[in-house]
């Protein structure tokens, strides 16, 4: 008796991919999404300089808050409690 689970799949995903590209709307995303990944593909800088800019956008906001809790311990804990209250409603 030969397994048919795993060809069966692959047949399931072939003609259910074969009947989603059938919308509009998916279309264009997939060609969307290849687009986006051919130009990644020819510009990795571009995805690099994207990274290391949230990066640097997440370390910024990372500091703030760190300053903000070394000069208002008060407002931390006024927070803290808020949050408290909040979540045990």
């Amino acid at each position: 008796m030969n397994n048919k689970l795993i060809p069966g799949m692959l047949i399931g995903a072939a003609v259910g991919a074969a009947v989603a590209m059938l919308d509009r709307n998916t279309r264009s995303s997939v060609k969307t999404q290849v687009s986006n990944l051919n130009e990644l593909r020819k510009n990795p800088s571009t995805a690099k300089d994207k990274f290391a800019s949230i990066k640097d956008e997440i370390m910024y906001w990372k500091d703030q808050i760190e300053e903000i809790r070394r000069n208002n311990p008060e407002l931390e804990k006024a927070i803290l409690e808020t949050k408290d209250m909040l979540t045990k409603k």
